[in-house]
């Protein structure tokens, strides 16, 4: 039987490095950098927050929780946690279907003559 307990002990990709600062490690095969800078980028209000590389293939997202802001740490990290998540998929159904989109706003925005030519044929 798998003791869950025992793989996050092994492994954790929430750790304190030190009082008040948390690490997010990250494997850079799952997020992209852009999916990573967008989703810290809504964080900052609360947080003050580096982003560096760790050791191969994976990114590390550092979080030191604002003094005048009194958050939870918990929280707020599996909060980022999801929205680094939400970017990636964002990011990967834009490769996916983007070029559905840019067809669909295309045909919206041409000119009714246009659209009426496209249906006749």
């Amino acid at each position: 039987m798998i003791n869950i307990e025992e793989i996050q002990n092994k492994q954790p990709f929430i750790t304190e490095t030190e009082a008040g600062v948390f690490l997010v490690k990250l494997k850079k095969e799952f997020y992209e950098q852009e999916a990573v800078m967008q989703a810290s980028y809504k964080f900052t209000n609360t947080c003050f927050i580096k982003i560096d590389a760790m050791e191969e293939g994976y990114v590390g997202v550092w979080f030191k929780g604002k003094p005048e802001l009194h958050v939870n740490p918990e929280l707020l990290l599996c909060e980022f946690c999801n929205e680094v998540l939400d970017q990636q998929v964002r990011l990967d159904l834009e490769k996916r279907y983007g070029t559905i989109r840019d067809s669909i706003y295309q045909f919206a925005f041409a000119p009714i003559k246009d659209r009426i030519d496209d249906w006749d044929e």
